[in-house]
C-alpha cells in the first residue's frame, strides 16, 4: 500500500508544474543575448560621428540603451508579448525622460514644431556634421535608443539574432551615404565581433552560425564598400549633362585633394562668365576652408537654419573697405553645378537677375561672406549681381606697413570676426610635424609684423627655390593638403596651388597669424563683348591671413608658369586703396557705384582645372555597386543550394544519410513556412531531442501528402542509429527519393512567393534551433 501511495506522490509530483520550468520558459532569451543585441548598433554608431559634433549623443545614446537592457532583462522569464510591451514602453519612457533633461517638452521628440522639427530643419539646411543643439542631440540619442530596440527586439522577443545585426547595418551605410566616405574598418570589424558573438550565445547548433555568419559579413562588406565604389553624389552624371561638379561639396572632407584630381582632367569647359563694374578681372570665391585641427581643411560648421537668407544684405566680416578694392560683378552660369555661389571677396549683397534663381533657397554661411545652398545647386542660365570687396596683399599695403600704420590699426572701422572664430582659425593639429613651425620661424627671420611676415612667406614660395607642379605630388605620393603632405611638399618644394596654399596657411597658423584658404575662380580671358568667360581651368585655390587693422587679407604664394597661367592677363601692381569717402555700405543701404580702382590681378595663379564632375570610374563603380548589391540578394539562395547539393552528396555516398537527408528535409519545410509546435508541457516523449520527437510535432503543422517522406527519412534515421549496420543498413536510394518527394509535396501545397522565397530567401538560414534534428534547446533545472 504503501508503494502505491510512493508512486502517486511522485506522479502528482511529475504532473505539478515545477516553478523553475515555469519561470524559465522554453523561448526566454539568454542574458547575454540581451546584453549583446544592442551591442553592435551602439558600435555603429560611432561612425555618425562626421554627421554630428561632439560626443554627448553617443554617451547619452548608450545609457538609454542600459534602461532598455534593464528592462527586457527583468521580463526575460515573462511570455514574447510581454517582452514586446515591455521593451515599447521602456523605449516611449526613456525617450521622454531625455527630452525632460535636454530643457524639451517630454513628447518634444515626436512633435514637428518642436525638436523633431527643428533637427529636421537642420538636416535639410546644413552640411555634417550637424551642430550639436540639444534638440539634435536629443533626437539623435533617441534614434539611437529606437534602433537598439529593434535590434532588440530581434534578438530577444521574434527571436530572430541573425537579423540584429541589420540595424547596425543601415547605421554603417548611412555616413557613407551622407559624406561619401565609409565607416573606419575599425568600426566595422568591432561591430562584426559584437555581432559574431552575439551569434554565438544564440545559435544552438553551432553549424546555423556559419552561414548566418556569412551572410552577416557580406552585408559588412557592403555597407562599408558600397559608398566607396560607387559615386553617391552622381558627380559623373555631370558628362552626361554637361555641368561641371564644384569639388567643393558641404560637409564633405578632402576639398583641396578633390581639386587636385581635378587639375589633372584634360577637358576644358566653361563654367560661368562676369563683367565686372571697372572692366578688371576679379578673384571668385566659393568658400574659405578655416577648420584644420583634424589635419583636414573643412569649412566651419555653420547652422544654416539660423543663418540669413541670400536675398537680405550683411556686413563683410573682416574687411576693412579703407584698404579693400570694390568687386561688384554680374555673374551667368553656363555650366557650373555647385551647391556655393561663386562670389566676390567679402561679398555682402546679391540680387538675382534671372527667375530661375532663388536667393530664398541660398544662405549666408556665418562669417566667411559666402553663400550655400539649401535647395538645388547652381541651375544653368542663373544671372545675378554680387558686391563686395577683398584685400591683397601688395605695394599699397606694404607702404602702410613700411609706415608703421598698418599694426596700430584698430578695427572699429569694420567688423571683426569673433574671438572663437579667430581661434578656430589658429588651430593646429597636436602632431604637426615639428619641421613645419622651424622652416616658418626660419623664413620669417626678422619680419616685425604679421603683415611683413605674410609678405616673406609668400615670397619665398614665389622664388626659384619651388616649381610649379600637377605631376610631382601624385608620383612622389604627397597630393592632398593634410600635416603630412605639407611637411613633404616643404622638402620636395613642386607641387601645384592646393600645396602652395595650404603650407602657407599652416605656415601663418605657426606663427600665430589665423588663416584660412579660399577656394574659388580666378579672371579667365576676356569676350569680344567684354565678359570674362571662366573655365573649369580657372578653379583655384589662395591663403587668406587675418591681419590686425586690415582685417582679412588675400595673399599668392603659387609660382608663375605655363601650367599654371592660362589667363592672358599680365601681372600687375596688386590694387591700391578704395577712396576713404567710399566704404562699403551698411547692410541697410544700397551698395554706392563701384570704385574705378584697379581689381588684383597678381601673378598668373595655378590654373587649378576645375572640377569637370567625371570620375573616371563613375560608371564602372555603379556597375560594381549594383553587381555588390545583387551578390547579397542572390547570396542567400546560393548559401542554401550549396548547404542541399552537398548534404545530398552525403547521402549518396553513404557519409550520414539519414542524419543529412533529415537535416536536409527539415530545412525544406522550414524554407516553406511550415514550424513544429511546442511540445505539450510534462510530456517527457515530445520533448525529447530525437527525430522522431520533432516529427511528432511537425505532424499538426506540415501537409498530409508530405508525411510518407518524413516517415521514411526519421525511420532511416532510426536505423542509421540503433540498427547492426548503422549506416550501411539504410536504403540510401529510397531516401534520396524521399528528399525530393519531400520538397515536390511542400512546393505543391505552397503559394508561388512561397516557393520563389524557399529558393531565394530560404528562412532555413536563420539561426533557429527549431529547426534543428536536435530539437529546441532548454535549460536545465538546476539540481
Amino acid at each position: 500500500m504503501s508503494g502505491v501511495q510512493t508512486r502517486t506522490r511522485s506522479a502528482r509530483s511529475e504532473a505539478r508544474p515545477d516553478p523553475d520550468a515555469r519561470a524559465e520558459r522554453p523561448d526566454s532569451p539568454s542574458p547575454w543575448v540581451v546584453a549583446l543585441a544592442p551591442v553592435p548598433v551602439l558600435i555603429a554608431a560611432l561612425a555618425m560621428r562626421p554627421l554630428v559634433q561632439g560626443i554627448a549623443w553617443w554617451v547619452s545614446g548608450v545609457l538609454v540603451v542600459a534602461v532598455l537592457v534593464g528592462t527586457v532583462l527583468a521580463v526575460r522569464r515573462r511570455a514574447p508579448g510581454v517582452r514586446f510591451v515591455a521593451l515599447v514602453a521602456a523605449l516611449i519612457v526613456s525617450s521622454c525622460a531625455a527630452a525632460v533633461l535636454n530643457g524639451v517638452q517630454p513628447l518634444g521628440w515626436l512633435d514637428q514644431d518642436g525638436a523633431l522639427g527643428e533637427t529636421l530643419a537642420a538636416v535639410r539646411l546644413n552640411p555634417a556634421p550637424l551642430p550639436q543643439s540639444d534638440a539634435i542631440r536629443l533626437i539623435v540619442t533617441v534614434a539611437i535608443g529606437w534602433v537598439a530596440g529593434v535590434s532588440l527586439f530581434l534578438a530577444a522577443v521574434a527571436p530572430t539574432a541573425a537579423l540584429a545585426a541589420t540595424p547596425a547595418l543601415v547605421i554603417l551605410i548611412v555616413p557613407g551615404v551622407v559624406t561619401g566616405t565609409p565607416a573606419s574598418p575599425g568600426l566595422v570589424i568591432a561591430a562584426s565581433v559584437a555581432f559574431l558573438a552575439l551569434l554565438w550565445s544564440s545559435v544552438r547548433p553551432l553549424q546555423r552560425a556559419v552561414p548566418a555568419a556569412v551572410v552577416g559579413a557580406i552585408g559588412l562588406v557592403v555597407a562599408v564598400g558600397l559608398p566607396a565604389v560607387v559615386p553617391l553624389d552622381a558627380g559623373w552624371l555631370s558628362g552626361v549633362t554637361g555641368a561641371i561638379q564644384s569639388p567643393v561639396q558641404p560637409g564633405r572632407p578632402g576639398t583641396l585633394l578633390n581639386l587636385g584630381k581635378d587639375l589633372r582632367q584634360p577637358n576644358e569647359l566653361e563654367v560661368f562668365r562676369y563683367r565686372s563694374s571697372d572692366g578688371q578681372p576679379e578673384y571668385l570665391k566659393l568658400a574659405d576652408l578655416d577648420e584644420f585641427g583634424t589635419g583636414d581643411w573643412v569649412p566651419t560648421t555653420t547652422d544654416a537654419s539660423k543663418s540669413e537668407t541670400a536675398d537680405r544684405q550683411q556686413w563683410a566680416v573682416g574687411i576693412n573697405p579703407r584698404l579693400s578694392t570694390r568687386g561688384d560683378v554680374t555673374i551667368r552660369v553656363t555650366g557650373l553645378s555647385s551647391n556655393y555661389l561663386p562670389v566676390p571677396s567679402g561679398a555682402m549683397s546679391i540680387e538675382s537677375r534671372s527667375t530661375n534663381l532663388d536667393l530664398g533657397q541660398w544662405r549666408w554661411m556665418g562669417d566667411s561672406s559666402t553663400v550655400r545652398s539649401t535647395g538645388p545647386s547652381t541651375p544653368r542660365g542663373a544671372t545675378y549681381e554680387a558686391y563686395g570687396a577683398s584685400t591683397w596683399a601688395g605695394e599699397y599695403l606694404d607702404a602702410i606697413a613700411a609706415s608703421g600704420l598698418l599694426g596700430h590699426g584698430d578695427e572699429r572701422g569694420f567688423a571683426a570676426p569673433s574671438a572663437a572664430q579667430l581661434r578656430t582659425d589658429r588651430a593646429l593639429p597636436k602632431d604637426l610635424p615639428r619641421s613645419i613651425a622651424s622652416t616658418a620661424r626660419r623664413v620669417a627671420g626678422s619680419a616685425g609684423t604679421d603683415y611683413e611676415e605674410g609678405r616673406a612667406l609668400e615670397q619665398w614660395f614665389r622664388s626659384d627655390l619651388f616649381t610649379y607642379s600637377e605631376t610631382a605630388p601624385v608620383e612622389q605620393g604627397y597630393d592632398g593638403d593634410s600635416m603630412d603632405v605639407v611637411a613633404k611638399f616643404l622638402q620636395v618644394r613642386e607641387g601645384y596651388c592646393v600645396h602652395f596654399a595650404s603650407a602657407m596657411a599652416v605656415m601663418a597658423r605657426t606663427l600665430g597669424i589665423p588663416s584660412r584658404i579660399a577656394v574659388g575662380y580666378r579672371a579667365g580671358p576676356t569676350r569680344a563683348d567684354g565678359e570674362y568667360s571662366v573655365s573649369n581651368r580657372q578653379l583655384h585655390s589662395w591663403p587668406e591671413l587675418y591681419i590686425k587693422g586690415a582685417g582679412w587679407v588675400a595673399f599668392e604664394p603659387t609660382p608663375d608658369s605655363d601650367q599654371a597661367a592660362t589667363a592672358p592677363t599680365e601681372p600687375t601692381s596688386t590694387p591700391s586703396a578704395a577712396a576713404p569717402d567710399t566704404p562699403l555700405p551698411a547692410p541697410d543701404r544700397s551698395a554706392p557705384a563701384a570704385s574705378t580702382d584697379p581689381t588684383p590681378t597678381s601673378s598668373a595663379a595655378p590654373g587649378a582645372a576645375g572640377s569637370t564632375g567625371r570620375r573616371d570610374d563613375g560608371p564602372l563603380g555603379l556597375a560594381v555597386g549594383l553587381l555588390l548589391v545583387v551578390a547579397l540578394l542572390v547570396t542567400p539562395g546560393v548559401v542554401r543550394a550549396a548547404r542541399r547539393r552537398s548534404r545530398i552528396g552525403a547521402v549518396r555516398s553513404g557519409r550520414s544519410p539519414a542524419v543529412n537527408a533529415w537535416r536536409e528535409v527539415l530545412d525544406d519545410v522550414a524554407d516553406h513556412g511550415y514550424a513544429p509546435g511546442l511540445a505539450p508541457p510534462g510530456d517527457a516523449a515530445a520533448a525529447a531531442r530525437t527525430a522522431r520527437a520533432v516529427l511528432g510535432r511537425l505532424r499538426a503543422a506540415v501537409p498530409d501528402d508530405v508525411l510518407p517522406s518524413l516517415d521514411t527519412v526519421v525511420d532511416a534515421v532510426d536505423r542509421e542509429r540503433f540498427a547492426a549496420g548503422g549506416p550501411a543498413a539504410v536504403d540510401t536510394g529510397a531516401l534520396l527519393v524521399a528528399v525530393q518527394e519531400a520538397r515536390a509535396a511542400l512546393d505543391r501545397s505552397s503559394s508561388v512567393v512561397r516557393v520563389v522565397r524557399s529558393r531565394v530567401l530560404p528562412p532555413s538560414l536563420l539561426p533557429s534551433s527549431a529547426w534543428s534534428h536536435e530539437g529546441r534547446r532548454t535549460r536545465r533545472r538546476p539540481a
